[in-house]
């Protein structure tokens, strides 16, 4: 091969390169130009004002979600919510992806509105210029939502510490998505919400709406001039127009009109705990408090305080100071609603502790009338018990010796004086008497004698309550038993009842104060200011250990003898 073919095929291998080069870049630059490529477009670009339209936008390639920025249009357009769609297909061993935005768009104004050019990456979409007109088209919906959110409060004065009720209806005759209210709002002031929302369906001039009221507990606690935002609905309306195959969705934003408050501060004239109300009743009942009533039987008080327009966290505590001559036992109050008015009862259960005339407090609460603007007072009058002594308790007092015991005595005493006598000589003497009269008179006399030592010894060093009748013995046995059912039926009020009437003064100190402890926490328990469940074994229990005791003290009484066994006594004579 000469030199002029070499150098004739190294030309045409260089030229072979440079054109597979040149190829090879001209297909890359084809190749992104077409996967880049934006493209927007609409639905129509001639519409009425606050006609809905729709704008496309789309990229031949697979891109995030949030590459497309629609924020260029709130100046001129209502934007709604976008929804993004991703594809992917392979054709003859190509791969080709695409990213798609689709969005509901209504124009603010008349006249020629330009939507701009959509930047992704390095390429951008072409402007598109809008007609629009005064009128809505024929086959797009309007914008005009049939959405209402109204709010409405009864008084736009109140007092620091008092409350309304604000009132929201909702009208809704769209489609409507993640729908959500957001409650009212102001500077100075406690929202909360009262029961659960109310709602039906209806139809107004021909079309079907959805109506919700919902309401809101509105609180002052601060004096001045407070601006109450309105409730605020907010989600996604859901319209198509005719022959629309896509849906428009329609971002929602309604609020109710707000409203102006004047709030007032605490008068510096009133006196008492603060209590702001259109109205306050305060009401009381008696129960078991009749002119028969005893020492130990319970007499129970209810009172009931109605406050309107006020929730149950700001109720008053109902407190009361009872004299020493009562037990009171407060249950936990009991809260409920009655249309406005929230109310309070109080149940009290109040035992006396001596017999005469007890009188119980009065109940006064002080309130601020907010119709009126003044101070006023409601009374729970008190009451005067007329108690009687338990009979029973005393049924069984410690006694003197028994009237036999002192005849006894007395007969051995005048028979002793008799005696004394005869051996004095100061009895004249009869005739045909034993000369063994004398020792018989003496013998009798140390027999007394030694008998009245042995019985003062014995009531100084044995411990023995004196017996009663039979009567009594039986009326405390039934007494005992009347409590023991008590305690075994699990009724506190019939229980103390019961003990007040059993006799204990048989009882020792320790074991009487192991059962007084043991009644007073049944009472606590019970009607405490935190009721818990009672549990009456340990009582039971208490009342077996002494029915056990008495029985074996008892045994142990029969067996023993009454008076030592004495030697036989012999008479000389």
């Amino acid at each position: 091969m000469n030199a002029k073919h070499f150098t004739f095929i190294s030309q045409l291998v260089q030229n072979r390169v440079w054109a597979g080069v040149i190829l090879l870049i001209a297909s890359l630059l084809s190749y992104s130009a077409n996967a880049a490529q934006v493209v927007a477009t609409v639905s129509s670009n001639q519409v009425g004002i606050n006609e809905i339209f729709e704008l496309k936008v789309s990229i031949d390639d697979s891109v995030s979600n949030n590459a497309l920025d629609l924020s260029p249009l709130k100046k001129d357009f209502t934007v709604g919510t976008p929804s993004t769609s991703s594809f992917s297909s392979f054709v003859n061993g190509s791969v080709t992806r695409r990213t798609e935005w689709r969005v509901a768009l209504a124009a603010k104004s008349t006249g020629k509105l330009t939507i701009p050019a959509f930047r992704i990456g390095a390429t951008r979409s072409d402007p598109i210029v809008i007609t629009v007109s005064n009128q809505p088209g024929q086959t797009s919906p309007a914008t005009d939502l049939a959405i209402e959110v109204t709010g409405r409060m009864d008084k736009d004065t109140l007092y620091v510490g008092e409350s309304q009720i604000y009132q929201v209806q909702i009208k809704i005759g769209e489609q409507i998505e993640q729908a959500s209210l957001a409650s009212p709002q102001g500077d100075g002031i406690d929202v909360v919400q009262v029961g659960k929302d109310h709602q039906a369906d209806t139809v107004l001039n021909g079309r079907q709406y959805t109506i919700i009221n919902r309401k809101y507990r509105i609180t002052a606690t601060k004096p001045g001039n407070i601006t109450l935002q309105g409730a605020k609905l907010t989600g996604t309306a859901f319209k198509s127009g005719r022959g629309r195959s896509v849906g428009l969705r329609i971002p929602v934003n309604i609020q109710a009109e707000p409203k102006s408050l004047a709030v007032k501060g605490k008068p510096d004239t009133y006196q008492g705990l603060w209590l702001p109300t259109a109205d306050l009743q305060l009401s009381q009942q008696w129960q078991n408090d009749s002119a028969e009533l005893k020492v130990g039987e319970p007499v129970t008080r209810v009172l009931t305080l109605k406050m309107k327009g006020t929730p149950q966290s700001q109720l008053p505590d109902l407190s009361l100071s009872y004299p020493d001559s009562v037990r009171v036992y407060s249950e936990k109050p009991v809260y409920s609603q009655e249309s406005d008015y929230s109310v309070m009862t109080l149940k009290q259960v109040i035992i006396p502790r001596q017999s005469g005339a007890i009188s119980l407090p009065a109940l006064k609460v002080n309130w601020w009338n907010t119709e009126k603007g003044q101070q006023q007072q409601s009374l729970a009058d008190g009451k005067t018990l007329q108690v009687k002594p338990d009979s029973t308790a005393n049924a069984s007092n410690p006694q003197t010796p028994s009237t036999s015991s002192q005849d006894s005595v007395q007969s051995s005493q005048n028979l002793s004086r008799q005696s004394l006598n005869s051996l004095s000589g100061d009895t004249p003497k009869q005739q045909g008497v034993a000369p063994f009269w004398p020792w018989l008179t003496l013998i009798v006399t140390v027999l007394w004698i030694i008998t009245l030592v042995l019985w003062l010894r014995a009531r100084k060093f044995t411990v023995k309550e004196p017996k009663v009748s039979s009567a009594a013995s039986h009326s405390d046995q039934f007494a005992k038993a009347e409590l023991i059912s008590a305690v075994q039926s699990n009724q506190p009020m019939l229980i103390q009842t019961c003990y007040q009437r059993w006799d204990k003064t048989h009882l020792t100190a320790t074991y009487q104060q192991d059962l007084e402890t043991e009644i007073a926490r049944m009472m606590r328990a019970c009607y405490g200011k935190s009721p818990t469940n009672w549990d009456n074994r340990q009582l039971l229990a208490l009342l077996k250990q002494e029915t056990t005791a008495q029985h074996k003290a008892g045994q142990s009484e029969a067996l023993a003898p009454l008076v030592p066994d004495l030697p036989p006594v012999r008479s000389k004579g």
